[in-house]
């Protein structure tokens, strides 16, 4: 596999769209909008490709996989590339393949071990939104006593935490300028933020975060409604995607409104540094 250069490009946006899953992770990288890694089999007219996203999701995509699957695998089981912990997908068109051969994969039976080497199979779940449902769960919020909700600011951009903005974003201008977020904070200290995790076309995909000191009060809930609310007020699609093995964020997507459309492997690839 090739490395090359990520940039807009028609070839690369065309086979996007063919495929049938959130792939909107993989246009970020393959768009350059953030600082991710593409790989061909080939520089004219590709067969295979493959994103990985700096948070260290990644995509494999194509027209003729099989026709280059000795060496796509071989790159992907190697990993020598792989700096940190990958979560692989693949193009749902090539699920017939024995990834789990491959990849040398095994079902998972937990949680990723740091110190295991071995890939493992888990579950991705890419959810529906039905805005009747949301309005006639969350016609009215009533916030936590204390807590206050606001739009999100460019000090926000660097909060702690695993799922926040400087991992999907190059900066907090671009993060503001492609969809921002929104903050439930008590006393100056945030403890949960909604934010756009990427936005393209007319769907923009939330990532969420409750900080340790803020869990178990309803919060995340909360500022996800507030941020879905904001999406659909401008005409905009809220999309949600986890693992299934996740239970606090699957469940929470079905309590807003969000339904599973597509569940399908999901792998998770160890570091080889």
């Amino acid at each position: 596999m090739i490395l090359t250069k990520t940039e807009s490009n028609s070839w690369v946006e065309a086979s996007l769209n063919r495929i049938d899953i959130n792939v909107g992770f993989a246009r970020a990288v393959a768009e350059n909008l953030v600082n991710g890694s593409l790989w061909i089999d080939r520089i004219s007219a590709p067969r295979a490709m493959h994103a990985l996203h700096p948070y260290g999701m990644s995509l494999v995509w194509g027209d003729a996989l099989d026709e280059v699957i000795d060496p796509l695998a071989s790159h992907l089981r190697e990993g020598q590339y792989r700096i940190k912990d990958e979560w692989l997908q693949i193009d749902p068109r090539w699920y017939t393949l024995d990834w789990d051969s491959l990849l040398g994969a095994v079902p998972a039976e937990s949680e990723p071990d740091s110190g295991r080497r071995c890939p493992v199979r888990f579950s991705r779940v890419n959810f529906g939104f039905d805005q009747v449902r949301f309005v006639a769960l969350h016609g009215a919020n009533v916030l936590p006593k204390e807590w206050n909700v606001r739009r999100a600011t460019e000090s926000d951009f660097d909060m702690a935490g695993s799922v926040v903005p400087k991992y999907f974003w190059r900066s907090a201008q671009q993060f503001l300028a492609h969809g921002g977020g929104w903050c439930i904070e008590r006393d100056g200290t945030v403890g949960a933020i909604a934010f756009s995790s990427c936005r393209f076309d007319d769907e923009l995909e939330i990532g969420i975060e409750t900080l340790p000191i803020a869990r178990r009060q309803g919060l995340g809930r909360m500022i996800a409604t507030v941020m879905i609310k904001d999406i659909i007020d401008a005409g905009l699609t809220p999309v949600w995607s986890c693992r299934r093995e996740n239970t606090a964020s699957y469940e929470l997507a079905l309590k807003l409104g969000f339904y599973v459309k597509k569940m399908l492997p999901y792998y998770w690839l160890p570091s080889m540094r």
